[in-house]
């Protein structure tokens, strides 16, 4: 497959309980998702549809792949703010937010990484889960379902079914840019393409879509560093 100037492995992956196509890029290939019926052409002109998608989403693949390994963390974002650690060495784990400060109780050898993550999703779990039900009442249509994802090119995605999942790394971002996510997926319970039709609807939901997807595409990079 070509990506801009790169030649990139992929695999087609069927599936008899797939209803929509999908990519997953991850740092060595591109993934097509595919319902077991779709026809290779259909397959290819979606693969060309999302050219520019997949051309960013690569290069930020190969970009952060080359990058070393990167020092000690000295803050964590939540909800746009950088939250200064403070590591105290203790027999047992515990983290805890002091206004902006994340102060962490952990032994010498802990993975303060893992603590960090652990504390995030926990967090992700409950606000995301809040902005997300406050737009679908202003929709007046719920999801069936909804979960945290940990996607590496997705920040949101929305079934066929209703089932919306959203990356637990938009806790890290400010309330504004989640609400866009959110909205941009719930936008999909009525329109499950990206059509104009679709986009009318995220703004409705969201007014400032177009600024807030720029500032998440701007700061995407920072929020896979914990």
């Amino acid at each position: 497959m070509q990506i801009g100037e790169a030649a990139v492995p992929f695999a087609l992956k069927r599936s008899r309980r797939r209803r929509t196509l999908g990519l997953t890029v991850t740092p060595h290939e591109v993934r097509i998702h595919a319902p077991s019926w779709t026809p290779r052409t259909e397959i290819e002109h979606y693969v060309m549809q999302q050219h520019n998608w997949l051309l960013r989403a690569w290069t930020r693949m190969q970009t952060r792949a080359m990058q070393p390994e990167a020092a000690a963390a000295s803050s964590v974002l939540y909800l746009g703010r950088a939250l200064a650690l403070d590591i105290q060495p203790s027999l047992f784990c515990n983290v805890r937010r002091h206004g902006d400060t994340l102060r962490i109780h952990a032994p010498h050898d802990a993975d303060l990484n893992a603590l960090i993550r652990t504390w995030l999703h926990q967090q992700a779990a409950r606000l995301l889960a809040w902005r997300l039900l406050r737009i679908a009442r202003k929709l007046g249509r719920a999801p069936s379902r909804f979960a945290l994802s940990n996607a590496q090119t997705q920040w949101g995605s929305c079934t066929r079914s209703g089932h919306v999942r959203l990356n637990w790394r938009l806790v890290q971002t400010p309330l504004a840019i989640i609400d866009y996510v959110a909205a941009h997926e719930l936008a999909h319970l009525v329109h499950l393409d990206h059509s104009p039709r679709f986009w009318a609807q995220v703004a409705v939901l969201c007014p400032e879509a177009l600024a807030r997807r720029a500032e998440l595409r701007r700061m995407s990079a920072s929020l896979f560093r914990v």
